[in-house]
């Protein structure tokens, strides 16, 4: 692994990532380097004193019109399965495409397609946001002394379901602790017995998630 970053010429053909990669190279904190990567659009050395072996992020790079497809789903299981879920990452871009779902529903979409395949998402507004985003993650996982497989990642995404967001971090922590991921929630706020029990311990804020999903997914 060479000690630059590596950032996938592939992206240049890719619409809404083209004026990624100039942006990378030309940056000033970072050195960028232009390579062909079969699995991955990007890698980021980790340093890691402790460990003699080196600890490589590799990141895929999603907007909503490659939700869905069978390509990005194999793309992500491959990923996944580089290192056993760690020290992977996916950036989403939060872009309305014309015509077509909302970013929001696609990213919930994609949580889904995820299945057990648990990774860190990192949500970009614009691709000029990636480069700041990304170092920021890459940071966080350099430092941190917890275990490289990132906490779940409907954290990241539950306080965005809400009309009102975000939604406050205690109904986020009830959320997370009494389903079991995002499809078990979605199945839980479809029914009234379901809505009954968060009921219990959200209150006003159910209201707000509950209308979010109908909207997104139709949930009656």
């Amino acid at each position: 692994m060479s000690s630059n970053a590596l950032i996938c010429y592939s992206l240049r053909k890719r619409p809404n990532w083209t004026s990624l990669v100039p942006a990378l190279l030309q940056g000033n904190n970072v050195r960028w380097k232009e390579a062909k990567l079969d699995t991955h659009h990007a890698a980021l050395p980790i340093p890691d004193p402790r460990n003699q072996s080196q600890r490589v992020l590799r990141v895929i790079f999603l907007s909503p019109l490659d939700v869905g497809i069978d390509d990005c789903r194999t793309q992500i299981q491959r990923l996944y399965h580089l290192n056993g879920g760690q020290d992977i990452a996916i950036v989403f871009l939060l872009k309305q495409e014309s015509e077509h779902a909302s970013p929001m529903t696609a990213l919930m979409t994609l949580q889904l397609d995820l299945g057990e395949f648990e990774m860190p998402i990192i949500l970009v507004n614009s691709v000029s946001d990636v480069p700041a985003s990304l170092m920021a993650f890459h940071r966080q996982i350099s430092t941190s002394n917890r275990s490289r497989r990132m906490e779940n990642p409907a954290r990241t995404l539950l306080p965005y379901c809400s009309d009102r967001p975000p939604l406050p971090e205690h109904a986020v922590n009830v959320l997370t602790d009494i389903t079991t991921g995002m499809r078990d929630l979605l199945d839980t706020i479809s029914t009234p017995a379901g809505q009954t029990r968060i009921l219990e311990y959200l209150g006003n804020d159910l209201e707000s998630a509950v209308s979010f999903w109908a909207k997104e997914y139709l949930v009656e």
